[in-house]
């Protein structure tokens, strides 16, 4: 690494509290998906007064994409950053104390928490402040430079009564941002990966079960002599879920995909289950590995559900891809290079279960455009259910120089 690394180094050292400042105003702006334009006009109002050209990218009147441009002069590799600005569904009018403060985003000691800024606003955070410091740096890219914040990563799926764009399922954003030409030869994503290289994620299968049974008076109940018989679709509900359960463990074994980047340990489970007169829905999520065909998978549940002996119907209403990356060694070199610089040693195998998910990764893996991974560790908290919605600050400040080197690395600089 050259002068310009170390100084870009020095800059975001200088900058460390610009960063916790950055992530604490963007916190606390709630940004739900579909309802993510607050959060877009204050991401590129900051990259505009820092010199950063930005606009935004209008998806709905509430839902939109923020996109900052550093154009190079020519000659180089161009490179996206991506991040996304939804945290997922708005939080119900009773949800607890907890939640409601998890929404946001506050400093305790070392840490920052949030749920927002863990997944994924602290890596915009990060790109946005590791752009400014090539500006303060004076660097010229060769290569054009992107740094998107994007809607609708954590999309809920379309299934039942809620229809239409503000449910589109995962992903959406990414791909409304490359459908309207921010492209480039590369891109980096930003997401929690325990400072590893994620090279390959999962896709997903999203299926709707349905327990057919009669809707009776209480004291008219017979039971029968078997399940087939019950008239209680509740009382199916409950011996297929564990037949479920059963094929889920068995399923992660079996899919088990190991490749050069790592392991994908593809789980499935129960999400949700509902009912009416006469039904009981099971809401059932899959994860599964590149190149799986979604059939297979329906057929694979639907035999499930023939051990059962019981009218049931067997429904797809979600399925997005997992890929792994293809022509993606200039950027792979360039992030391990950078990590050393800044860390002192090669970048860790990533966690399984941060390859095992589908992330934006896969939208631009899909279209082309080689893809990866990378970004600090997640720390445990005993706030919120998932326990891990804190980040050490100062690895949010080596992250930073990292996706700062890499950017130089890849998009060159003009002489």
């Amino acid at each position: 690494m050259n002068d310009t690394a170390q100084r870009l180094k020095e800059i975001i050292d200088d900058d460390r509290q610009d960063l916790v400042q950055l992530c604490l105003e963007l916190g606390n702006i709630p940004s739900p998906h579909a309802g993510e334009k607050a959060l877009g006009e204050a991401v590129v109002g900051w990259l505009e007064r820092n010199g950063i050209e930005a606009f935004l990218q209008w998806i709905t009147d509430h839902s939109v994409n923020a996109v900052g441009v550093i154009r190079g002069s020519g000659g180089g590799s161009s490179l996206i950053l991506n991040a996304h600005m939804d945290t997922g569904p708005e939080l119900p009018a009773d949800a607890s104390e907890a939640d409601v403060r998890m929404e946001g985003a506050w400093v305790d000691g070392d840490l920052v928490f949030g749920k927002g800024l863990i997944n994924d606003k602290a890596q915009l955070c990060a790109f946005m402040v590791a752009a400014r410091a090539l500006k303060k740096a004076g660097v010229v890219l060769c290569g054009d430079l992107y740094v998107t914040g994007v809607a609708f990563e954590t999309g809920e799926p379309s299934v039942d009564d809620t229809q239409g764009v503000n449910f589109p399922g995962e992903g959406f954003g990414a791909k409304w941002l490359i459908d309207r030409g921010v492209t480039a030869d590369y891109c980096l994503v930003g997401e929690t990966s325990g400072f590893g290289i994620i090279m390959g994620e999962c896709g997903a299968v999203w299926l709707k079960i349905r327990c057919k049974g009669r809707e009776l008076y209480t004291p008219r109940l017979e039971r029968g002599g078997s399940l087939r018989e019950h008239p209680n679709p509740y009382i199916k509900m409950a011996h297929a879920v564990m037949a479920l359960e059963e094929w889920a463990v068995a399923y992660e074994e079996k899919a088990r995909f190991e490749f050069p980047g790592g392991a994908m340990i593809p789980k499935a489970q129960v999400m949700g289950v509902r009912g009416g007169p006469g039904y009981c829905d099971i809401y059932y999520d899959v994860r599964i590995v590149p190149k799986t065909d979604p059939q297979a998978i329906k057929r694979e549940i639907q035999a499930v559900m023939a051990t059962l002996d019981f009218d049931s119907e067997v429904s797809v209403y979600q399925y997005s891809r997992g890929h792994v990356a293809r022509n993606v060694d200039v950027l792979v070199d360039a992030l391990d290079q950078a990590h050393r610089n800044v860390m002192g040693a090669g970048p860790p195998a990533p966690p399984a279960a941060e390859m095992s998910m589908w992330r934006d990764m896969n939208v631009f893996n899909e279209v082309g455009i080689p893809a990866v991974c990378y970004g600090p560790p997640r720390q445990k908290e005993t706030i919120s259910q998932a326990q891990n919605r804190a980040m050490k600050i100062a690895d949010l400040v080596a992250a930073t120089k990292v996706y700062a080197l890499t950017i130089l690395s890849v998009c060159g600089e003009s002489a």
